[in-house]
């Protein structure tokens, strides 16, 4: 299964997409499921702020360049540095 890691960086969190499943890295938890959305939501350019009918409320920029694959090394990194 592949896993995609992301720096979550509005929020200076780590993230994971494994499979079709959004994760989010708890320091005193580890993984866990993301039910907010939170990582699928910056990887949809989903601003919740904007009308149900603006253009801009799917695929807005300003919430694509919140985030950033990073590779599995550096998510260790992190999470280390935590």
């Amino acid at each position: 299964m592949e896993i995609t890691y992301y720096h979550i960086k509005d929020l200076n969190l780590i993230g994971k997409l494994e499979g079709n499943v959004p994760y989010l890295y708890k320091p005193s938890v580890g993984w866990v499921v993301d039910c907010n959305f939170i990582l699928m939501d910056r990887i949809m350019g989903y601003d919740e702020f904007e009308s149900a009918d603006s253009p801009y409320k799917i695929g807005n920029t300003s919430i694509l360049e919140s985030i950033k694959k990073i590779s599995e090394k550096e998510t260790e990194e992190f999470i280390a540095n935590m």
